[in-house]
Order: C-alpha cells, then structure tokens, then sequence
C-alpha cells in the first residue's frame, strides 16, 4: 500500500541523523527564544581584495572568508555587546571572541567549526587554522573542542549564484549571526560628478537579538564593519 502524509502519496521517507535532529531542535528552540531583526548593507570589496594581494605578494593565500573572520572578531571588540547571550534575564557578555564558521558538508549537513579568540589573531593564522577545521569537518574527524564555544557566527553562501539576502538564525547561546551572500556589481556613491560608481560589492545580512541589542547600536556595528572592509588594504599584514 501506497504511504501517505496529509492525503499526498509519499515519494520516500527517512528520520534526521543524530546530528541534523540536534542541529534543528537547537536552531528550533533558538528561533522560538530570541527576537530576531535582519539588518542588511552592501559594502564595496576592493579593500578586501587589496589586501587579499598584500597577502599573496608576502606567499601566504588568503580567502574572503579569512579576512571576513579577521575583520568581524575586530569589529565585535568594539561592540562587545554583541559578543554575548541573555539567559533567564540575565545577559552574559563573553571574554574571548569566538567565531563560528558555519559549514555545509558534502551531504548536505550543516556544521560549525569554531575560531577560538579570533580578534587575537592574524588573517594568516586565521586561515591555516579555518582550512585545518574545514578538513577535519568533511573528513567527520571533528572533536567536541572543534565546535562548541562559539560567541558570534559568520554564515557564508557566496558560492550560490543567485542568492544574495537572507535571514540567518541566530545559534543558541549567541546574540547575533552574520550572514555574507554573493559578491556583485553594485553601484556606489562617489564625489564625481556623476555621484555614483559601479564596483564589485558583498551583500551583508546581520541577524541580532533585540531583547539584548536595539538597532541603532547594532547598526553602528554593521557601519563599523563595513568601514574594516573598505579600510582593510591599510592593514600592516604582520599584524593581528
């Protein structure tokens, strides 16, 4: 006989993994707690892809998502509040800047692998130690060490052609989400005559908890970002 859900013939039916049921009953009672607002901006890439070369010109490869890292540990130094989680009414705010990358693994999974005290760290440590995390994810080799303790999240899908917005859940124990879509010719504002400029631009979603943070101080944190980006070929790459 023919399986059925809600009067609809079914195709196939399977139960979530151990870990796709932990990741959406966590994700779940996340959405349910939280007051999620989406802030969104899109920000100029040149000064990332300056420094990108300022990289490669000293030998070391660097991706977007490295100095992405880099740039957001710095940022939530200066808005620590945003490095923080309201528990039972009482707001915690993290000492260490822990950022989690968020990961999709090659069966669909989603997984975190945790940058421990990012902003203490340069873009090259930063790297070899996101790629290491990266490897040992795809090849299910990841300990408990690898994955908890993450302060603030960093969600990548620029690589999805046609997706450029979204708005990313907030992980438990985490006040805020940061998510980057594909990068793509955007028109800036400029002081030339003409007021305006097409340049390769990186469109931002930043998902807050408003029980912890209110929107203007959460948009300085976005501006602020946005001003790391543009500014980041002024770097000394030697430095954190």
């Amino acid at each position: 006989m023919e399986s059925t859900f809600n009067h609809v013939p079914v195709a196939r039916q399977y139960k979530l993994s151990g870990m796709q049921k932990f990741v959406a009953e966590r994700l779940t009672a996340s959405r349910h707690e939280t007051a999620s607002v989406t802030a969104m901006a899109e920000v100029p890439m040149r000064g990332l892809l300056e420094a990108q070369d300022a990289w490669r010109a000293r030998g070391i490869e660097t991706s977007l998502t490295h100095h992405m890292i880099h740039l957001t540990a710095h940022c939530l130094d200066r808005h620590r509040l945003l490095n923080s989680t309201l528990h039972e009414g009482v707001v915690y705010e993290y000492s260490p800047i822990n950022v989690a990358l968020a990961i999709s693994m090659p069966n669909g999974d989603l997984q975190a692998v945790v940058i421990r005290d990012a902003s203490g760290k340069s873009v090259a440590d930063i790297a070899t130690e996101t790629d290491a995390l990266i490897g040992l994810a795809r090849d299910g080799k990841l300990e408990l060490e690898h994955v908890r303790g993450g302060t603030f999240t960093l969600s990548n899908y620029g690589s999805l052609r046609h997706t450029v917005w979204a708005t990313p859940i907030i992980p438990p124990g985490q006040s805020g989400v940061l998510g980057m879509g594909r990068a793509r010719p955007g028109v800036v504002a400029d002081d030339s005559p003409q007021g305006w400029h097409v340049e390769t631009v990186v469109p931002l979603s930043f998902t807050y908890d408003h029980r912890v943070i209110n929107g203007v101080p959460a948009g300085r944190f976005l501006e602020d970002l946005a001003d790391l980006m543009i500014h980041a070929s002024t770097e000394n790459p030697h430095e954190p």
